[in-house]
């Protein structure tokens, strides 16, 4: 079995209740091997700016802030073996997701996806993009 040292967890601080099911894929493919799990997080309150003219950049940096406290509180649940780190970026999360997994020479990224709806079918998911860009193996878990 492939052990996979550089792990990306890009998370959705929306839907908390996954990030542990995403944990559980990075411990398994990890195998018990010492690893790097690095959780990003995409902040893409800025791409639609126009229709959101109050953000200021203190109101921003304030809410990465919080996004990445919150995901601090997940790292602390790793096992020994896993080290790991909170990331924040701004952008599109799959353009992200894939500079931030090239940057890191990350071995795997691990995301969580919906099943797919009629907005798919023409707008396409974030999990097809890196899917379909990254450099190295994607674990999708899709959601019930």
């Amino acid at each position: 079995m492939t052990v996979f040292k550089k792990i990306l967890l890009p998370v959705d601080l929306a839907h908390e209740e996954q990030i542990d099911e995403q944990i559980k894929v990075a411990v398994a493919i990890a195998n018990n091997e010492e690893a790097e799990i690095h959780m990003l997080y995409v902040d893409q309150s800025l791409i639609h700016r126009a229709g959101y003219p109050h953000l200021s950049k203190k109101n921003v940096t304030d809410h990465q802030g919080d996004a990445v406290k919150k995901i601090d509180v997940f790292l602390n649940k790793l096992p020994k073996n896993l080290k790991g780190d909170s990331l924040c970026r701004e952008g599109t999360a799959h353009d992200q997701i894939v500079e931030t997994a090239e940057e890191l020479g990350v071995d795997a990224i691990i995301l969580m996806a919906q099943k797919p709806g009629i907005s798919s079918y023409f707008i396409g998911s974030n999990a097809e993009r890196v899917v379909r860009h990254a450099h190295c193996s994607v674990f999708v878990i899709r959601e019930d």
